[in-house]
């Protein structure tokens, strides 16, 4: 047992009471076993009770993801579920109760797993604090409107800290919209009020709003980004030059393995993604794979200079083929949520401003516009499902005087 480890040993944080090390821990964050006062067992990182972010086995939480989504049940709406699945749908009064009959009856077997999980958290965190209580057969397009003037007002402020923006808040609509949609078909609703509600998120075009970074921002922040490295000295940089140089984003990047890289072609072979799996209370966030599909699974090419980095990479640390191209302790993913911290960290420090792995994303795309790609060129490299999200985000709008345009047509 590490020293660290065992002055903590007795101490209660909360309701957990430490015994020992976690001797199974295989991570590379220093665990303990403790117990908790209704007499559960669990490891807990030392980090999540020092910061106080784990002070139960998760049994006093009330209406968290884990209760609410998760394995327990909520008798109420489970009654409700019950009259649903004998068609009395009438029993389905509020959002709340539709969204929960929604995730569990509705959607399985129509949609993975794991998107299942991103839209229960994209209604717990912003949705079902602010319409849950809505009487569904009574929401209005007003109220939905005035929800997402609410979540612009969010995006103001979270922006700067890099927790939501445009896309986010146009996702989070979608979600709901979709939600909805159902509810239509099952009858529960005559009108789905997010029909005419998109239109109030003012998409953001780069071009205009010049969001990226520019040579001397990059020329700033490539040394302190490519310097970072994992406790064993690994370097995880190599996954912001990944989404930086390549135009992939960070969960593809943390699913590469060194098979997926063809040298000779000078290319990578994206076949999956980083997507997170639930956890219990207090325990660090999990990673595993899915698959990509339609034109997400791609081939990318990448510039010489970061495939000879690579090249020495692989070599330094004698990587087999099935390892991931950023290392991960116990051959997991590496773990975003550091990655996404560490970045931001480190181009404050630069005297950058926060920097997100988005904008390292955007960087790319807007290279690529001033190269002179076309919209459908940017979609297949990046992974879009259609060139018109390219030309939203990042495509110059200048649109030529008319009378002009006319002479151009005929002389």
């Amino acid at each position: 047992m590490s020293v660290r480890q065992e002055s903590i040993v007795g101490q209660r944080f909360g309701k957990l009471t430490v015994l020992e090390e976690d001797k199974e821990n295989r991570t590379t964050l220093p665990k303990v076993i403790c117990r908790c006062d209704c007499g559960r067992i669990k490891s807990v990182a030392v980090r999540s009770l020092k910061r106080g972010n784990a002070t139960s086995c998760g049994c006093d939480r009330v209406r968290k993801k884990a209760d609410f989504w998760g394995s327990r049940q909520n008798a109420s709406l489970e009654r409700k579920r019950e009259a649903f699945r004998e068609e009395m749908t009438e029993e389905i009064d509020t959002l709340e109760a539709w969204v929960y009959v929604w995730l569990r009856d509705v959607l399985p077997n129509v949609v993975k797993d794991t998107t299942i999980r991103m839209y229960a958290e994209t209604m717990e965190r912003h949705i079902l604090p602010y319409l849950g209580n809505s009487k569904i057969r009574e929401l209005t397009q007003k109220e939905v409107q005035d929800w997402v003037g609410r979540l612009e007002k969010e995006q103001v402020r979270r922006t700067m800290n890099g927790h939501m923006t445009e896309g986010t808040l146009r996702n989070t609509l979608s979600v709901l919209s979709g939600c909805l949609r159902d509810a239509q078909k099952y009858g529960l609703i005559g009108q789905n009020p997010c029909v005419e509600t998109a239109w109030m998120i003012r998409p953001k075009n780069l071009w205009e709003e010049q969001e990226w970074l520019s040579e001397t921002d990059i020329r700033r922040l490539e040394p302190a980004m490519a310097s970072y490295e994992d406790e064993h000295g690994y370097p995880l940089g190599l996954g912001f030059q990944l989404v930086l140089y390549a135009g992939i984003t960070l969960s593809e990047a943390a699913a590469l393995r060194w098979q997926d890289v063809d040298f000779a072609s000078r290319r990578l072979m994206l076949k999956y993604f980083v997507a997170r799996q639930p956890v219990g209370s207090g325990e660090e966030p999990r990673y595993g794979l899915e698959p990509l599909t339609g034109r997400k699974k791609r081939d990318v090419p990448v510039p010489d200079f970061l495939l000879e980095t690579m090249k020495q990479i692989k070599a330094r640390y004698r990587a087999a083929e099935k390892d991931f191209v950023l290392y991960g302790a116990d051959q997991e993913p590496v773990n975003l949520d550091r990655m996404r911290a560490a970045l931001r960290r480190r181009s404050i420090s630069c005297g950058i401003g926060n920097v997100t792995v988005r904008m390292l994303r955007d960087t790319y795309a807007m290279r690529a516009v001033q190269a002179g790609a076309s919209s459908d060129d940017i979609a297949e490299l990046m992974g879009f499902a259609t060139s018109q999200q390219v030309i939203r985000r990042y495509m110059p709008k200048g649109r030529p005087d008319r009378s002009e345009l006319l002479k151009r047509m005929y002389g």
